[in-house]
């Protein structure tokens, strides 16, 4: 089986999201509600207006060519005429209209692909070896967990609402060529007394504040790779920061807790997990039916020996043969694509892998059959015909098209390989195979830039009063099961000055290539310091009037600025839309001629969603707040007379009042107010049980309703509530009970279900 199983859920799901869908374009449902909703799905807007792109899951990025056909087909009626690579090595279709999207869905689910999971705070695509199943160093293959995983991750309810991403891989051998090192989750093959298992990391990630992955445990048999992987991201569930998506990610939760308190409560988790059942992941090997592969003895043909050296490599099956195929920057255009595909649909399914390097691999060809590809190939890619190093350049998306980004990274790949390519005759670039130049737009990594021999990563300068873009240089990664390293901070340069820079720092690797393993090795042994000092020379540009040239970024037609960047959807949640409206209230506020009517209801519906009100139109917004903010005295009684008539001056000091709260809400919803009003109102007599009926109410409202009527209650007091069959009943009790509440009965009532909380 060479693809990953869609549950029934996520099919559900998808009749949900229709649903959505339908309301947004009638005007129905608000922009930013429907975000919250397509996000999870993998559909992304973009920097250009009315624009969207859907990410498509590839675990461990395998697809077979029928698949690749239909992604074509996709990409030629609905895309910017391409199928790009992303750097988990999954798919995107980039330039989508938003009444699209709902037929490119449907079209992939029906070929067994999904980009459920594909973005948002959910479980993403889950990475494998690139070479698994043909590497001879690989102590087994692993792409039948990489499958396995993605399809038990679908039918679980926790994956698409966690705190931040999770991301899991795995690595057939020490070269950790899946990055196991660096995940939310990573394992490394390993066979231990005969039993196949894996070395477990955690808590690894790159961007803002990297961190390296943590060895958790030296073995985990193969059985279970998924209790664990649950079980790390149930803690994570629990306990990772909500509200600051900026210290969400696994690795900051870890950070805080430490090993010894972070491996408690993995236990209890693990517990948990066995204790509930169906934890156990069945592996289902890839069927391979290689056919004879005993043949002539093959001579390379001359016209193609030079592409046959870089790219194509002897599998550990006796003759079979894989390939490695450079794409430029990730793309591939549909009639390439469809090329390839009918090119390949005579080898079977397992015959292609896309990679997180933005390239993809060929493989289980017969040296005579792969020797067929070399003319379709050299069509595919522009830089199929040169050294490994050009098709080693790696970039995001950067500003072109990304909300977060800062530089344009795929325009600078551009002029760099113009520099290089006038020098192809006279370097020896050939010497350098597998040096890696990595780029980002900003510090997010999504360049990967932090693993690459040489890497970039996206900043602002300013000169005379004109900004310009530039890049942090970092140099020297290493990737291994034993000990990975991150690049280090080796300098600044400004963007217009990158191809320039690139040039003089490989010139002076290929000065001492020879000497040295790696050049890693080269930069500890002070080629760190070298390349520190080349940059020095790249820093500066001339004055706006002397050329104005520096102050635009690459493929770029205005002068450089961070206009257009904006806040990013990785985080599409009730945070979001707290943010969303705190951000229209402060630019209200900075306004000139104040609008004193949106000042007052931007100020009002701020803060309803942690109430689970979610209020839209402006009476039922000023009703809600009065009854949830003024009556229960969060804010003073004479709050409650501004919301009265026509707005007024006073609404600036309402609007001050509200952002001052919700600085005081914890992590747990409460505000400082709350507390203290809750200890004055201790009570240590019992009372008989309180009840709401939340039938009807959707997750995570149900949720957010019931930590309302807990609030109200004292400690050992009981609340009944009503929730429904499904999500509900799944969810809101394992919630109640993560923070600290008991949770005496859950009882069959009708329809749903009665569930008895004893608080904390």
């Amino acid at each position: 089986m060479s693809r990953y199983e869609i549950p029934q859920m996520v099919y559900e799901d998808l009749e949900v999201f229709k649903k959505n869908h339908a309301e947004f374009l009638a005007g129905t449902l608000d922009e930013l509600t429907f975000k919250t909703m397509r996000v999870p799905f993998g559909v992304y807007e973009q920097r250009a207006a009315n624009t969207f792109m859907v990410r498509i899951k590839l675990a461990g990025g395998i697809l077979t060519p029928k698949q690749l056909l239909t992604l074509s087909d996709l990409a030629e009626k609905y895309a910017h005429e391409a199928i790009h690579i992303t750097t988990r090595g999954g798919a995107q279709l980039h330039y989508v209209k938003i009444e699209d999207i709902i037929d490119i869905i449907t079209t992939l689910h029906s070929i067994d692909l999904s980009g459920r999971g594909g973005g948002g705070n959910t479980v993403r695509n889950v990475m494998a070896d690139p070479l698994a199943g043909t590497a001879k160093d690989e102590i087994f293959d692993v792409s039948p967990y990489a499958l396995a995983m993605t399809s038990k991750m679908l039918e679980q309810k926790d994956s698409f609402a966690l705190p931040r991403k999770f991301k899991i891989t795995f690595s057939g051998s020490e070269a950790d060529r899946g990055y196991a090192t660096i995940h939310d989750v990573g394992f490394i093959a390993k066979i231990q007394d005969g039993v196949k298992g894996f070395k477990l990391f955690t808590a690894g990630g790159m961007g803002a504040k990297s961190r390296l992955g943590t060895l958790l445990r030296d073995f985990v048999p193969d059985t279970e790779v998924f209790l664990y992987s649950q079980a790390i991201k149930q803690v994570f569930d629990k306990y990772g920061n909500r509200k600051n998506k900026h210290a969400a990610r696994l690795r900051f939760l870890f950070e805080d807790l430490g090993l010894e308190e972070f491996n408690k409560l993995l236990d209890v988790e693990l517990k948990a997990v066995k204790a509930k059942g169906d934890w156990e992941m069945p592996i289902t090997e890839i069927e391979r039916d290689f056919g004879d592969t005993t043949h002539e003895p093959f001579a390379v043909p001359e016209n193609i020996k030079k592409w046959w050296n870089r790219y194509v490599y002897a599998q550990k099956q006796e003759g079979l043969y894989g390939c490695k195929v450079p794409v430029h920057l990730g793309d591939i255009h549909f009639e390439n694509a469809r090329n390839l595909a009918n090119a390949l649909l005579p080898f079977g399914e397992d015959v292609l892998r896309f990679t997180g390097d933005q390239n993809l691999y060929i493989r289980n060809l017969t040296a005579p059959q792969m020797a067929s590809l070399h003319d379709i190939l050299q069509n595919f890619s522009k830089d199929v015909a040169k050294p490994t190093l050009f098709g080693d350049m790696v970039a995001c998306t950067g500003a072109a098209t990304c909300q977060l980004g800062i530089a344009r990274p795929r325009g600078a790949v551009d002029a760099i390989q113009k520099r290089l390519n006038k020098l192809i005759d006279e370097r020896d670039y050939d010497a350098l195979q597998g040096f890696k130049i990595h780029l980002s737009g900003c510090p997010n990594s999504c360049g990967k830039h932090l693993i690459g021999d040489l890497g970039f990563f996206g900043k602002v300068q300013r000169n005379e009063g004109y900004s310009y873009p530039a890049y942090n240089v970092v140099a020297g990664s290493r990737t291994h099961g034993d000990g990975s390293v991150y690049a280090q901070k080796a300098g600044d340069v400004a963007a217009f000055h990158v191809p320039a820079f690139v040039e003089e720092v490989l010139d002076t690797w290929l000065l001492h290539v020879k000497a040295y393993k790696s050049f890693a090795d080269w930069i500890d042994d002070g080629g760190l310091a070298i390349i520190t000092e080349i940059s020095k020379k790249y820093v500066d540009i001339p004055s706006f009037k002397e050329d104005k040239n520096p102050y635009f970024d690459y493929d770029a037609v205005e002068l450089f600025s961070l206009k257009g960047r904006g806040t990013g959807e990785c985080s599409a949640g009730m945070y979001d839309l707290i943010e969303a409206d705190k951000k229209a209230l402060k630019e209200a506020l900075e306004k000139e001629e104040k609008d004193y009517e949106l000042i007052r209801l931007l100020a009002a519906r701020m803060l309803l969603v942690t109430r689970g009100e979610d209020a839209r139109d402006k009476a039922g917004v000023l009703k809600a707040f009065k009854t949830l903010f003024v009556d229960t005295t969060l804010l003073n009684a004479y709050f409650g007379t501004m919301l009265e008539g026509d707005a007024d001056e006073k609404s600036i000091e309402l609007a001050e009042e509200v952002i001052k709260l919700y600085e005081t809400m914890d992590n747990t919803l409460k505000f400082a107010k709350e507390k203290e009003l809750a200890a004055a109102a201790t009570q240590t007599e019992v009372k008989s049980a309180h009840f709401k009926d939340l039938s009807g109410v959707a997750c995570p409202m149900n949720f957010v309703k019931t930590k309302m009527e807990l609030s109200k209650i004292g400690s050992g007091e009981v609340l009944e509530i009503l929730l429904d069959d499904g999500a509900p009943i799944d969810n809101v009790p394992k919630s109640v009970a993560s923070e600290g509440h008991t949770v005496e009965a859950t009882t069959k009532e009708g329809n749903g279900w009665r569930v008895r909380i004893v608080k904390k």
